[in-house]
């Protein structure tokens, strides 16, 4: 068969389902064989970055390594996606179609260096050669991408390999590598003992889960280690749902992005610090003062990346492996053993009573109180599967207040790079993995990079539900530049957009929430079917109604708050 064909071929073989991509001059080949394929359904998409954000979403949700097609003219498009899918380890791979290899150096349209464009920010860059390297290539890259530490694979097809033949007999697979992660790997018994030990004798250890944990499924072994040893438990906010928030021991989200003084004080008093799957990074321990190097605690690390052993503090035991593995091992080292610590309801009731003293101090009756707003979508959490947010009013806010119920996959944040305009083409790509309606939280700032991706929801009439927070302003930098600068410096206001006509546009429905009094009615009328909407939700900019952020402690002057 021709090596178009034999694409295709190869990605089912790996049990790949959805593609996300768009159609270009030089893929032209591919989907006519795509026409005619079938087992693989593609999601056309508005634009590469955001075809890459779906997959990269997509991989997240199913455990399945994300696929994207891309024209080479487009592929450098896809770099900042890439870029969030590195730093965070997310298996994907990036499918390129390129000019004819006998016209390079010629000055040929779209033509530039991917190789040296796509080294820095993916595990490989691959490029196939001829038309028989295309399964062996494939094969590959679904190796590497799946491996720990798992990441974004970049293979790049000129136009010649589609139209060649390539032997049949190369078109096998390894079923290993078509989930992850693909291989779980341990470390010796001797690391493993010393860390249980340290745990056992700890006085006042605190768990702090990353997203490695919900990468490696391992929630069922970190709640029986947990409830084992007393042990509370708090998550970065890239780690949230890795266990359950409405648990006794749960401190909730830590760091900069969704702590607050329970979590920060439950880390600043502990005595050993069990991290596992995280890479202890600015965001989730406040820019590496909680927990603070200066004073010594002893840390136990656990991750299948060795980079990030010790990287950031000086670590007492290293556990280089998969968490599911080695946390599994420890409490089988364990057995049944129980430690009783003073903990009873204490923390929980601490966690409720700040939350309730937060919302009630928001003294603005004529927006929106986006902590309420939040605990109302909690109220339909059975109506949707996953909650994808931008950074801003979208993830702050569910990261504090949103309490996950069951362990799992159901947040999708992109605080390892942290871009803008995540969340739509996050939610498409999470609706397509697990089937269900997705919650998409977004803002004004960010729709304006994805904003095409509706017509994309609109075309495939997918359960997507668009909130989009509305404050006329870019109101995150508008709180950093008041906390850096004691002012709002020039370039954060929009323009008053029509988002109605926007959502007449695409045929969806539209919903407007002004105040609190209108959250549970709009709610009720949202999850009542599963087409999408697009939702607008009035609020202020951070600059005037501060979120729960720890470095913004010593901004005095926000109007609508005690």
């Amino acid at each position: 068969m021709n090596g178009a064909r034999s694409i295709l071929e190869m990605l089912k073989k790996y049990q790949v389902d959805h593609v996300f991509g768009l159609i270009g001059e030089t893929s032209f080949p591919l989907y006519y064989e795509w026409d005619s394929f079938e087992g693989i359904n593609h999601i056309s998409g508005r634009d590469e970055r955001n075809v890459a954000i779906m997959a990269e979403a997509y991989a997240r949700v199913s455990s399945k390594p994300g696929i994207c097609e891309v024209p080479g003219v487009g592929a450098s498009y896809t770099i900042p996606a890439i870029v969030e899918a590195y730093t965070s380890g997310t298996p994907l791979i990036e499918l390129s179609s390129d000019i004819s290899m006998n016209s390079t150096k010629k000055n040929v349209l779209t033509e530039y260096d991917k190789t040296f464009m796509f080294s820095g920010v993916t595990k490989k860059v691959l490029n196939v050669a001829t038309p028989g390297d295309i399964p062996r290539i494939i094969r590959y890259g679904f190796r590497i991408a799946t491996t720990p530490p798992s990441g974004p694979v970049f293979i790049n097809f000129p136009l010649n390999v589609y139209k060649d033949g390539v032997e049949e007999s190369e078109l096998y697979s390894d079923d290993t590598f078509s989930r992850f992660p693909s291989i779980r790997q341990s470390c010796d018994d001797a690391s493993i003992s010393r860390a249980a030990k340290m745990l056992v004798k700890a006085s006042r250890p605190v768990i702090i889960c990353g997203q490695g944990v919900l990468y490696s499924g391992a929630w069922a072994p970190l709640l029986k280690l947990s409830e084992m040893l007393s042990i509370p438990v708090g998550t970065t906010i890239s780690g949230k749902g890795s266990f359950p928030e409405n648990h006794p021991l749960s401190i909730g989200v830590v760091g900069s992005r969704g702590g607050n003084e329970i979590s920060r004080n439950t880390v600043d008093s502990a005595d050993l610090i069990f991290f596992i799957g995280t890479n202890t990074d600015s965001a989730s321990t406040s820019w590496w003062k909680s927990p603070d190097p200066s004073k010594h605690i002893r840390i136990v690390q656990l991750d299948s990346d060795v980079s990030q052993l010790g990287n950031n503090y000086e670590i007492s035991v290293g556990l280089l492996g998969d968490a599911l593995e080695i946390l599994s091992r420890i409490n089988a080292l364990l057995r049944e053993f129980i430690k009783k610590r003073k903990y009873g309801n204490e923390i929980l009731d601490a966690r409720n009573k700040w939350e309730s003293t937060f919302i009630e101090s928001i003294r603005d009756n004529s927006h929106v109180n986006p902590a309420k707003f939040i605990k109302c979508l909690m109220e339909y959490g059975e109506k949707f599967g996953a909650i994808t947010a931008d950074p801003g009013i979208g993830a702050i806010y569910t990261s504090a207040f949103y309490r996950c119920t069951h362990s799992g996959r159901k947040f999708l944040f992109n605080y390892s790079a942290g871009g803008l305009g995540f969340a739509l083409p996050a939610a498409i790509g999470a609706y397509y993995a697990g089937g269900s309606v997705t919650v998409c939280l977004t803002s004004d700032g960010s729709m304006g990079f994805a904003q095409g991706e509706l017509e994309t929801v609109a075309r495939y009439n997918i359960g997507v539900k668009v909130f989009i927070f509305n404050n006329k302003s870019f109101g995150w930098i508008r709180a950093t530049m008041v906390s850096d600068y004691g002012r709002v410096l020039s370039g954060t206001d929009f323009y008053d957009t029509n988002y109605s006509k926007l959502a007449d546009a695409f045929s969806m429905k539209y919903i407007r929430i002004e105040r609190d009094s209108e959250i549970m009615s709009c709610m009720r009328d949202v999850f009542s079917d599963a087409s999408p909407a697009i939702i607008e939700v009035i609020v202020l900019p951070e600059d005037k109604l501060l979120p729960p952020v720890p470095e913004w402690k010593h901004i005095t002057d926000i109007p609508h708050r005690l």
